[in-house]
């Protein structure tokens, strides 16, 4: 079996100290589409914040272990990642990561172009080279050839979370980090946008770990569904956010199976008894 990540006692804090997020333990295999799924404030951004180097949220104690596996065999361990200068940081994560926010994140002062080609351009790649991936990538997310060269602010939402898209899959990476990536998207428009993901991916062998609160979504896009609950039977002062190994969902040649390997045949329902057993209800759409 071959993996991306192998994380071991992973846990997350901010600069006030208070424990957001702990991951006991997960692996996340090569080219699959992992979906995280919980609550407002359990730590889904936290958890792709640290694990993608966004945020210096990892508290490195002896036994924490956030372990990468590149594609040419190599392995590199993330944990003291933060003690490193920023350029390597940088380096790092233009070499081996892509994101894609639900806040696009687009540079306003740059035509679409600019920003679509901007992650190629950052590698390397010639600008007719780059131009050329972004303007088909375009057309297949239905993006007319003359908003190549138009402002970003003279761009609609949905325009520009396409746009979004297209720098991301574009650039040359080995995982992609999603946040709520079509949040802001009609139901119809992001489904054919992570149709088109999904077929990216799978094209070059890449992982994806993708943040979200649709169930409908990641039920059909998902090969891995991880669920998120908060730590039982403590005070809201010491509450936080959990990956229990037992809270996962495989996807296996259309069906699903839980972590012991038991036929799921009703997922929807397996994942809402578990998020909704010490939440109010209603958090999964």
């Amino acid at each position: 079996m071959d993996f991306t990540f192998k994380i071991r006692q992973l846990e997350c804090r901010y600069l006030e100290g208070k424990t957001v997020l702990k991951v006991p333990s997960l692996d996340i295999e090569r080219g699959r589409i992992v979906f995280l799924l919980g609550p407002s404030g359990i730590g889904k951004s936290t958890f792709i914040e640290a694990v993608g180097l966004m945020n210096d949220t990892i508290r490195p104690r002896l036994e924490t272990s956030i372990r990468f596996f590149q594609t040419d065999g190599g392995e590199v361990e993330l944990k003291n990642s933060w003690q490193e200068p920023n350029d390597r940081l940088s380096h790092f994560r233009n070499l081996y990561y892509s994101f894609i926010f639900q806040q696009t994140n687009l540079m306003p002062n740059f035509t679409a172009g600019e920003n679509m080609c901007i992650s190629q351009l950052i590698r390397g790649v010639p600008l007719r080279e780059a131009k050329s991936a972004v303007l088909a990538t375009m057309q297949e997310l239905n993006l007319e050839p003359e908003i190549f060269d138009k402002k970003i602010t003279h761009l609609s939402g949905g325009q520009r979370q396409r746009v979004a898209f297209v720098r991301a899959i574009t650039a040359d990476f080995e995982v992609l980090f999603g946040d709520e990536p079509t949040g802001n998207l009609d139901r119809d428009t992001a489904f054919r946008l992570m149709t088109i993901l999904q077929k990216n991916l799978r094209r070059h062998g890449r992982t994806a770990l993708i943040v979200s609160h649709d169930l409908d979504l990641a039920l059909q896009f998902a090969d891995q569904i991880v669920l998120m609950t908060f730590n039982e039977n403590t005070n809201e002062e010491n509450r936080h956010g959990i990956i229990r190994p037992e809270h996962l969902l495989d996807c296996r040649n259309g069906s699903w199976f839980d972590a012991d390997g038991g036929l799921q045949e009703r997922p929807a329902v397996f994942v809402r008894e578990i998020l909704n057993q010490n939440l109010t209800p209603g958090y999964v759409q």
